[in-house]
């Protein structure tokens, strides 16, 4: 027992120099104590910040301890991180062009210049959909209806306030929930149409198309070049037929990416292994959630803020070019 014993620590102290010695950064003393912000349990930002700490700690468990955070979502992780809450956390692209600007209400002035991009997750796309019975086929059905926005004050929220009326567009009123509780509030007749982005097949949508008859909305080429043009976090996208059962053709859409986000206090050597770890992961992430399929180096130029000096690090090592406007000042070759 005693022989089965030393073999086991003296294979484990190999295996931590080894990683050491592959990467070049020293090992702690005591594993860090790390936080990843992701959102409400069960939620899609709450599974990939559980996933992606679980994978962390596996692959380097004498360099971090990570936790995964329930939170208020992406703003909410923003703020955590801006703040030196958490270490990193997950958020929409809109959302992270608000906390630089500081002008959304959800900001209160402050203008978020500590963030940092750490890696790509995954695209979302706008989702509109609504019971069939509602009748709602274009975007100008939404007038009079009560229209689901996500949360109040999250960034779409926030964003279709303000493109609603300069469409044209006036809901009769808005309601602010959760992604799943505003499924449910379809699926009760209480809310006439729901708004969100989301990779498909999103789970509190395929839910309610289990027991009722849905029916999606997609956008003129008008609608989509206004969004793109006036909200530059937006880009073009076609949602595939057969995201959901009623989706029967492809959708005319806008997505943005959801998006690992840290601060740029958290030291560089640990970024630097973070963003190498999570890059290298030969498709294992996907276990946790389909969408990291997605997280790949060459998606790092989606980011619409300076990236981390680690991340910068590892993806020059590998050879990957980045626009000047992603690299931050204190990156130094």
């Amino acid at each position: 027992m005693k022989k089965i014993l030393a073999f086991a620590l003296a294979l484990s102290m190999l295996l931590s120099l080894t990683s050491a010695m592959a990467t070049d950064v020293p090992v702690p003393s005591s594993p860090l104590r790390y936080s990843a912000a992701g959102g409400s349990s069960g939620g899609n930002f709450y599974v990939v910040a559980a996933g992606l700490a679980s994978y962390l700690n596996q692959k380097l468990p004498e360099y971090f301890n990570w936790t995964a955070e329930e939170t208020g979502g992406g703003t909410a992780n923003l703020v955590m991180i801006q703040n030196g809450e958490a270490e990193v956390g997950v958020a929409m692209t809109s959302s992270i062009e608000e906390a630089f600007k500081g002008e959304a209400d959800w900001t209160h002035g402050q203008k978020m210049e500590n963030l940092r991009g750490l890696v790509p997750l995954y695209p979302s796309y706008l989702t509109i959909y609504s019971l069939a019975s509602t009748g709602a086929k274009t975007l100008n059905d939404l007038n009079g209806k009560v229209v689901g926005l996500g949360s109040k004050g999250a960034a779409m929220d926030s964003v279709f306030r303000d493109a609603f009326p300069k469409m044209n567009i006036t809901p009769g009123s808005i309601f602010n929930d959760g992604h799943g509780a505003t499924a449910t509030a379809v699926g009760a007749s209480q809310v006439d149409v729901a708004v969100l982005f989301s990779l498909p097949p999103f789970a509190a949508i395929t839910e309610l198309e289990a027991s009722k008859e849905l029916s999606f909305v997609g956008l003129s080429e008008d609608e989509q070049k206004f969004l793109c043009d006036n909200y530059s976090f937006y880009s073009p996208a076609v949602m595939p037929a057969g995201s959901y059962k009623a989706v029967t053709e492809d959708l005319t859409t806008v997505s943005e990416w959801n998006m690992l986000v840290t601060s740029c206090e958290v030291p560089e050597e640990y970024v630097y292994l973070i963003t190498k770890t999570l890059l290298e992961n030969d498709g294992a992430l996907v276990e946790y959630y389909k969408g990291l399929s997605y997280m790949v180096a060459e998606n790092e130029t989606n980011f619409n803020c300076p990236l981390h000096a680690g991340t910068v690090r590892y993806l020059k090592e590998i050879g990957v070019e980045l626009p000047a406007e992603l690299i931050p000042a204190e990156y130094a070759e």
